[in-house]
């Protein structure tokens, strides 16, 4: 009886881990190309700086897209970065589930005009 309860616990205990290192989360930051973020420019919290042209071709060439958020947590992006690659060092709010850090991307959304317009990210 004490391992059949054991076992229980140890099954909820492990559910409630995976349930909670997966969560949707939304958050705000500037979208920067994570090869050049970690590469030269992660030690000034720089947002890409006068380097979005460069920043935009990484993310052309399919290297992975990355969130400095507000309070300067690099996050890297789950997501297809071809269609982000216009967006590189503009404000952006993402949404999706949190990986340890890395975020599974469902919804990104850039600021123009002092509003938020989705950006489209499954056509071609």
């Amino acid at each position: 009886m004490k391992s059949i309860v054991l076992t229980i616990l140890t099954i909820v205990a492990g559910a409630a881990l995976v349930l909670a290192a997966e969560r949707t989360i939304t958050l705000e930051g500037t979208l920067v190309s994570s090869a050049c973020y970690l590469g030269k420019f992660h030690q000034t919290g720089n947002d890409m700086g006068t380097h979005k042209n460069c920043g935009s071709e990484c993310l052309k060439n399919g290297d992975p897209a990355g969130l400095l958020s507000k309070n300067n947590e690099f996050h890297v992006l789950v997501v297809s970065s071809h269609k982000l690659a216009p967006y590189v060092g503009q404000p952006v709010r993402v949404t999706g589930t949190d990986h340890n850090g890395a975020i599974k991307v469902e919804k990104v959304e850039v600021a123009e005009d002092g509003k938020w317009k989705e950006v489209n990210l499954t056509s071609k």
